[in-house]
């Protein structure tokens, strides 16, 4: 039986497990701090470090692998597994497709997170077996990603599925890419925590404010949705707004692409309840067509989305079928 060794190395932390070839985990998923701004060579040997830990805890030795995937921050080329530019990791023009090739003596395919969730919603997730299936994450950032009949839909350049940088204002504030008004700046969860740092300088008062004693540097989305819980009109408000910001977004992309599915995946998803409403009022207003509520889908894979779509890249790539 083949096993397949998989990495996802984010800004904060970096996650190995060991896959076998029916899909399954076959270790528990461990994580380390990724060491960012420590320097491109500390990040790496970290990766190392943690890839094998993996092993030892399979009783497995790099001779098992067959093959190993990697979700890495971009822009990269996928193709070679070179990463462009990513600064948190100190690695510009880093070979890092080639790096672990030469360390583990086995095939490596590296791609970014987005396009990765996008795979394996739709071949082990909540869009499994639909043609079309757009992925949005909205979390710190707001990443995404192109699936077609169960490939990745890289684009000519490799750069497709960069949804949070489609312009939701065009007056709005510039943004790092360049543009302005980006949904990232509106609906990710640093925009939001923007907007709640501000309203508690202004003098708002909440209970989502009270359980960081309205320090403006704690504060974070988990407070808003239990704040909302507890029937807390500004969470709820701000909750609302969000989903007026996301469903903004969800309409350009369905007026764009037509997809079977949207699946929403990341952290600030998790109040979907309070924003659902605004969200699909907002759809409604500003897509071309009827989208059907049941086709817009929570990933049920939560934080190891990921690390199954790089799974299923991995497998597909030495089946012949990438």
């Amino acid at each position: 039986m083949k096993n397949f060794l998989i990495i996802d190395i984010g800004g904060t932390k970096t996650t190995a497990v060991i896959f076998n070839d029916q899909g399954k985990p076959i270790t528990d998923f461990k994580v380390r701090k990724s060491r960012t701004y420590e320097g491109e060579n500390a990040v790496f040997q970290n990766t190392i470090e943690l890839a094998y830990e993996v092993l030892e805890e399979a009783g497995k030795t790099r001779k098992d692998i067959a093959g190993i995937g990697v979700a890495a921050p971009g822009p990269l080329d996928y193709r070679t597994g070179l990463i462009i530019d990513a600064p948190m990791m100190g690695w510009k023009n880093f070979p890092l497709g080639d790096c672990l090739r030469e360390e583990f003596g086995v095939p490596v395919y590296v791609e970014n997170d987005g396009n990765l969730g996008a795979l394996a919603e739709a071949n082990v997730g909540v869009a499994r077996g639909e043609n079309v299936v757009l992925y949005q994450t909205i979390s710190t950032g707001c990443g995404g990603g192109i699936a077609i009949d169960g490939k990745i839909y890289h684009g000519r350049n490799g750069f497709a599925g960069e949804f949070g940088h489609v312009s939701v204002n065009f007056s709005g504030p510039k943004c790092g890419c360049g543009g302005s008004g980006c949904f990232e700046l509106y609906a990710s969860g640093s925009a939001v925590n923007s907007r709640m740092k501000r309203d508690i300088k202004s003098g708002i008062k909440s209970r989502a404010f009270e359980s960081i004693d309205y320090n403006p540097e704690k504060v974070n989305g988990k407070i808003l949705s239990d704040a909302a819980e507890k029937g807390d009109l500004y969470a709820i408000s701000m909750l609302q707004q969000e989903g007026y910001y996301i469903g903004v977004g969800l309409a350009n992309l369905m007026n764009l692409f037509d997809p079977d599915v949207i699946v929403l995946a990341g952290g600030m998803v998790k109040a979907d309840k309070y924003f659902w409403y605004t969200m699909m009022n907002e759809i409604r207003r500003h897509a071309c067509f009827q989208f059907d509520e049941e086709r817009i889908r929570i990933s049920q894979l939560n934080d190891k989305v990921v690390a199954y779509g790089a799974y299923v890249m991995v497998k597909n790539a030495l089946d012949g079928r990438l």
